[in-house]
């Protein structure tokens, strides 16, 4: 598959090949199914397991917020511990499950774009290429945690600074805002740079950290071709993401006439659509970063190479050892 543009490739493995971005619609998908299902579940057997007696249902029952509130109250007291030991517990068990999920259904993906792209992957990358997406994984997944924590502690650094030396609200709202800023576009960077890596697990064969590395130098040195593939794909995301917003504010403006059940419906229709585009869209920018690996694009301006300067007196030539120089000529007899 020839074309002269890694973004039109991408777009062309999406519309010819259409099994491939869903097969990440598949994988992603049904990660997203399974946790709204457990969380669900754990929720319910968590509910089931408060003790509610008759007191506490009649405070329910009687409709007026302090009595509903202090029912709460008494039902989940005690509750607490039970209810982290299970949330941490599920969330472990989450991303376990991304991570191999992530890894085995990125393995495949790969393996499917490098056929497409005549890319023959070296032997090490049959029996190692699942350990180093396993590792890659695990390291956005750890990125991850820590952008969740540090989004938490801006809050924390944000209401002390309030508190400690007296700034308005707003100067405190702005400073949250600025560091929560900061801390996705650290995570966003991250994340995008593990996630590429991937692909020279795929073409190189290597271990995760020397993906990292040649992910970087890649960057380096093809960063005009990556910048325009990036940011044709991320147009059309940003598009894609616009209209859905419309189309769900819409509906939601629409919600007296439709009813609370078809607005719900076409809502999660929405978010599904848009789901399924930002998935295709994923897909099509690995397979330009694949091109560009393959075929070595790069719209970066480089110095011409000019050949070595000859300077006068280095040239060497060829001195024939039998003949006389001038000094070697006897003088005439005087």
């Amino acid at each position: 598959m020839r074309s002269s543009s890694p973004t039109a490739e991408g777009f062309r493995l999406i519309f010819r090949r259409p099994a491939i971005p869903l097969a990440e619609i598949a994988w992603r998908w049904s990660f997203a199914a399974a946790f709204w299902f457990l969380s669900a579940s754990f929720l319910v057997e968590y509910a089931d397991s408060l003790p509610a007696n008759r007191v506490d249902r009649l405070l329910l029952g009687t409709h007026q917020p302090a009595l509903i509130l202090r029912a709460l109250h008494r039902i989940v007291h005690g509750s607490a511990l039970r209810f982290t030991a299970g949330g941490i517990v599920l969330a472990i068990a989450l991303l376990v499950l991304w991570i191999t999920l992530s890894s085995l259904g990125r393995a495949a993906t790969l393996k499917a774009m490098m056929n497409v792209l005549e890319l023959s992957p070296p032997p090490r990358v049959r029996g190692g290429m699942i350990s180093s997406l396993l590792a890659l994984n695990f390291l956005r997944a750890a990125s991850t945690l820590a952008a969740i924590v540090a989004a938490v502690g801006a809050i924390f650094i944000a209401s002390g600074a309030w508190a400690s030396t007296h700034m308005s609200a707003s100067g405190a709202a702005r400073l949250w805002l600025f560091l929560l800023i900061s801390v996705w576009t650290a995570w966003a960077m991250l994340n995008w740079l593990l996630s590429t890596s991937s692909l020279f697990v795929a073409v190189d064969g290597v271990s995760a950290l020397t993906a990292i590395s040649s992910t970087l130098s890649w960057y380096r040195d093809r960063l005009g071709s990556v910048l325009v593939a990036g940011i044709w794909f991320g147009l059309i995301h940003g598009g894609a993401f616009l209209t859905a917003c419309s189309a769900a504010f819409t509906v939601l403006g629409m919600g007296q006439i439709l009813g609370a059940g078809p607005t719900l419906l076409l809502e999660f229709l929405i978010i599904a659509a848009y789901c399924a585009v930002a998935d295709l869209l994923f897909i099509g920018r690995l397979t330009a970063y694949l091109a560009i690996i393959r075929r070595g694009d790069s719209l970066d301006l480089r110095e011409p190479q000019l050949p070595p300067p000859i300077f006068p007196g280095t040239e060497r030539t060829a001195i024939d050892q039998n003949e006389l120089i001038l000094s070697d000529v006897p003088l005439p007899a005087t």
